[in-house]
């Protein structure tokens, strides 16, 4: 998955730089949150790497507006939830078919690791809520 351009013709200043650099990883992230709701490895991957860049973006501008650190301190263990899932898949992949056993206890925990984020993810609203409404101090 690619990420969104941005567009930066006519920027006046670093912090109009961040406002649109984060207006549209957010934008992207919560694009790709069917992933999240269908639970499919594919966009469970693209959903993780756009909140990936979001978090780097998030860190980047951090210096700026030092609330953006707990939103990317959540996304990061949104990405691990997220990570760990995916290792649980991979293992599902390569597993013999005789280990049953096993395959029900990766399954069960990577819904558990699929619900962490989720709930991660709705913890998040209201950051990205105040991100979206412009209510972060740095203007953006």
């Amino acid at each position: 998955m690619k990420p969104e351009r941005v567009e930066l013709t006519g920027v006046r200043g670093v912090r109009e730089l961040a406002g649109r650099v984060l207006r549209v990883r957010l934008r992207e992230a919560r694009g790709l949150t069917g992933g999240l709701q269908r639970r499919d490895q594919r966009g469970l991957h693209d959903f993780r790497i756009a909140c990936k860049r979001l978090r780097y973006a998030l860190e980047r501008f951090g210096e700026l507006e030092p609330s953006l650190g707990e939103m990317a301190l959540r996304l990061a263990l949104l990405q691990d939830a997220l990570g760990e899932a995916h290792d649980r898949d991979v293992l599902l992949s390569i597993l013999p078919p005789a280990m049953a056993g096993t395959e029900r206890r990766l399954r069960a925990e990577r819904e558990e690791c699929v619900n962490r984020a989720g709930t991660i993810w709705r913890a998040l609203s209201p950051m990205m809520q105040a991100l979206d409404s412009h209510r972060i101090s740095m203007s953006i």
